[in-house]
């Protein structure tokens, strides 16, 4: 059997890279640390605790997995009960003939709504930040003011 050529041609070429690369290893083994100090920072949270643990020991695993019980008392045991219960209000009769409508498919109650709500908005007159728009022309007012007096 023939043995495949590696890929720098031939088993000498790949053997003298290799020895020149070897040769040049003493100049970069002072960044050697802190290479693997900085490999390490990103790999050592992606690793399995457990692993960690069997590895290096600092317990067993069954110690850290199972927490220690907590008594809770009477009023904070409710609380927690009722914590994810979602409240129900009842609606009126007019909601629920809207709701009724909807599943029908039948919009109109709606559409009225927003036909009225889009006639506000495209008031230009009728402006949600009047306050805002109120200081901004005192501000301009109080410059104009000062470049006046400036003048005289």
């Amino acid at each position: 059997k023939k043995v495949p050529a590696p890929l720098f041609g031939t088993a000498a070429t790949a053997l003298q890279f290799t020895a020149t690369k070897a040769a040049r290893a003493p100049k970069a083994a002072p960044w050697a640390l802190p290479a693997a100090a900085g490999a390490l920072w990103f790999i050592w949270p992606a690793v399995d605790e457990e692993w960690k643990q069997s590895m290096f020991g600092g317990g067993s695993s069954d110690d850290a997995a199972a927490p220690a019980k907590v008594e809770l008392s009477a009023e904070a045991q409710e609380k927690v009960e009722k914590a994810y219960v979602a409240e129900t209000v009842e609606l009126s009769d007019a909601e629920k003939a809207t709701v009724k409508a909807m599943a029908k498919g039948d919009y109109s109650e709606l559409e009225k709504e927003w036909d009225l709500f889009q006639i506000k908005a495209e008031n230009p007159e009728e402006d949600d930040d009047d306050d805002d728009d109120d200081d901004d022309d005192d501000d301009e007012d109080e410059e104009e003011e000062e470049e006046e007096e400036d003048d005289e």
